[in-house]
């Protein structure tokens, strides 16, 4: 019943009353308040050491890729990721450390790159585009099957060019001539100002001179 519904008299009863009830909650609450704010402030102390700690470990990790030593990279950034959690930094890492194995030719351990990055759930731009470069690396590899299944699950429209040229690469492989250019087509149809655009119109012309 609301304070509103008694006259003057009976609303400063109802209020001692509940004061003298309730007296032992107030000051647990104004001291717990009191504490919350110290120990927030201590929270936002900590963790303003923690993000500069992770950004001198990653600025460590992008050095020791920088000098190639891919090896000592990897194991960087799993404790990295012990210590931290998987963040942007790490993904980031991730990225940087599959290309460089991509480029000395150990696709293996960049596939596992990648696949560290898609089980670490990222947003959704960031998961796609490590599925397209996991799918052009599965392709290279002749794994044509779990390449088609990354690409199945990128949906973002904007991808979808990038996706119908590997979907072109795959049909291309295994010899169905016919549904390779249909893909190459339908990326160049939905590609406009795509930077890839000449290797798929070489692809296309490729097939042409095959023919």
């Amino acid at each position: 019943m609301a304070f509103e519904e008694y006259d003057d008299y009976e609303q400063e009863q109802l209020v001692k009353e509940w004061l003298n009830n309730n007296w032992l909650t107030i000051v647990a609450g104004i001291a717990l308040g009191i504490g919350g704010l110290w120990g927030y402030g201590q929270w936002q102390n900590s963790n303003t050491q923690k993000n500069q700690a992770a950004a001198t470990e990653f600025g460590q990790i992008e050095q020791v890729l920088a000098m190639d030593e891919l090896t000592e990279a990897q194991s960087m950034i799993n404790d990295y990721e012990a210590n931290y959690g998987v963040n942007i930094y790490s993904i980031k890492a991730r990225l940087s450390a599959a290309e460089k194995l991509v480029a000395a030719g150990d696709l293996a351990a960049a596939k596992t790159e990648y696949q560290a990055i898609i089980a670490a759930k990222p947003d959704k731009a960031i998961a796609e585009m490590t599925r397209i470069r996991l799918a052009r690396l599965l392709v290279s590899e002749g794994e044509f099957t779990q390449a088609s299944a990354e690409l199945n699950l990128v949906q973002s429209k904007a991808y979808q060019t990038v996706v119908e040229e590997i979907v072109g690469d795959i049909h291309l492989a295994q010899g169905a001539i016919e549904k390779a250019r249909d893909a190459y087509q339908l990326a160049l149809n939905e590609g406009e100002g795509y930077s890839g655009r000449q290797i798929i119109e070489m692809k296309i012309a490729d097939i042409k001179t095959a023919e």
